[in-house]
């Protein structure tokens, strides 16, 4: 594992960290969840079934020093078999021990993945009790100055806004100028042999 830049979003810091190996071994396979939500009358109720398929994929690394890896991702998926080389970026928030893959790299084919901001939006999560107090506080104060119906509704603004807010700043991370400067020098390097080690040019 080599560390790479931090970056900062959502006014907090990111380390951002890399593993580039060769292809050991390489397994995909697909799951769906399924849910329901049942609406309508009692007379005539409706359901509604969702389906949502994640695709996970699940590989091995191994660095030119001997270090080998496994990796799991989840919507990250991205060509590769044995014996090529590949890349993997992950970020990790400041004072945590892990974070979500954010970018995959095919040094053979120059195939690039990089994940939906979406999907890494939790990381910017508020905490659920600061949701909650905003919200509360807005039902009171809305209740107040105009009505109680005004101030039910005004209670969803605040859990749309950070929402919005998160996979504002999921989006700003994968495009701030740190990820893409390690984006091209990772694309930048070479093929793994055995005479020189993986370093970024530059």
């Amino acid at each position: 594992m080599t560390q790479g830049p931090s970056v900062e979003a959502g006014g907090k810091r990111y380390q951002l960290h890399y593993f580039t190996g060769r292809v050991l071994a390489s397994q995909k396979q697909k799951s769906t969840l399924v849910s329901s939500t049942t609406g309508g009358t009692q007379a005539n109720p409706v359901t509604h079934i969702n389906s949502t398929t994640v695709d996970h994929h699940e590989f091995y690394l191994m660095d030119e020093s001997g270090t080998e890896r496994s990796f799991k991702t989840n919507d990250l998926d991205f060509p590769c078999r044995e014996n090529q080389t590949a890349s993997i970026v992950w970020v990790i928030p400041e004072g945590a021990e892990e974070g979500p893959f954010i970018v995959a790299y095919n040094h053979n084919t120059k195939d690039r993945v990089t994940i939906e901001p979406n999907r890494i939006a939790y990381i910017f999560a508020k905490p659920a009790w600061m949701v909650w107090a905003i919200a509360l506080a807005t039902l009171v104060i809305v209740s107040v100055i105009v009505n109680v119906i005004v101030g039910l509704i005004s209670v969803l603004a605040p859990f749309f806004f950070f929402r919005w807010q998160s996979r504002k700043s999921a989006k700003a991370l994968l495009a701030s100028p740190e990820v893409s400067k390690l984006n091209s020098q990772l694309s930048q390097l070479q093929l793994l042999t055995t005479q020189s080690p993986v370093t970024l040019p530059g």
